[in-house]
């Protein structure tokens, strides 16, 4: 990763975690924890090259999706955001989980779609709006982004922790994946906003 790549991410971070943290008094940033991010998305992104060079013939590349990934697993073995005691709220508890699922959605599957130079004018105009998730019909819980933390329990932490005798690497791309839904998906749903309205592609 570029050195000005780096700090970019770094300054996303940053501002995420301080934007969760003021939130609640019983959240408190670790600022240190930040570069230790960065570092740990470059082991996961290694784990995933190997993967893929390993499976050449599915034609299956480092795409936006698995880097969002790589990030996200980071994030949530890394823990940049330190709970005090007594802060067991559900938005307490799932702080991380949140952190890792913004940045990858908000900032970079949503940095990559901006900047990609095959967009057209109706893409760009499409991913200018901000991303969309899918409602959940069938849940007590209609927000998908509720549904989402609830999945990711301890145990799926261990399966996706590059440390843990548990890590599954194929999870990661079971979560690229649906990464790569919700992009769909959201693209989707910002095309509907943008047909119903005036705007029309060059």
């Amino acid at each position: 990763m570029k050195d000005i790549t780096k700090k970019r991410f770094e300054n996303k971070l940053r501002i995420d975690i301080k934007t969760l943290c003021a939130i609640s008094d019983n959240l408190i940033m670790q600022d240190e924890r930040i570069n230790k991010i960065l570092d740990l998305y470059e082991q996961y992104k290694i784990v995933i090259h190997d993967r893929l060079k390993h499976d050449e013939e599915k034609n299956l590349k480092m795409d936006r999706h698995k880097v969002a990934v790589a990030f996200f697993c980071a994030i949530l073995k890394i823990e940049p955001i330190e709970r005090k005691q007594g802060a067991d709220k559900f938005f307490e508890r799932t702080v991380n989980t949140q952190l890792a699922l913004i940045f990858c959605m908000d900032y970079i599957i949503d940095l990559f779609n901006i900047s990609d130079k095959k967009n057209t004018a109706l893409d760009k105009e499409i991913f200018d709006l901000k991303i969309k998730y899918p409602t959940c019909r069938n849940s007590d819980f209609k927000n998908y982004k509720t549904n989402f933390l609830m999945l990711i329990d301890k145990t799926t932490k261990q399966l996706l922790d590059i440390d843990s005798e548990l890590f599954q690497p194929n999870l990661l791309f079971i979560i690229s994946h649906i990464f790569f839904l919700l992009d769909t998906c959201s693209y989707e749903k910002n095309y509907q906003i943008i047909n119903n309205s005036d705007f029309k592609p060059e």
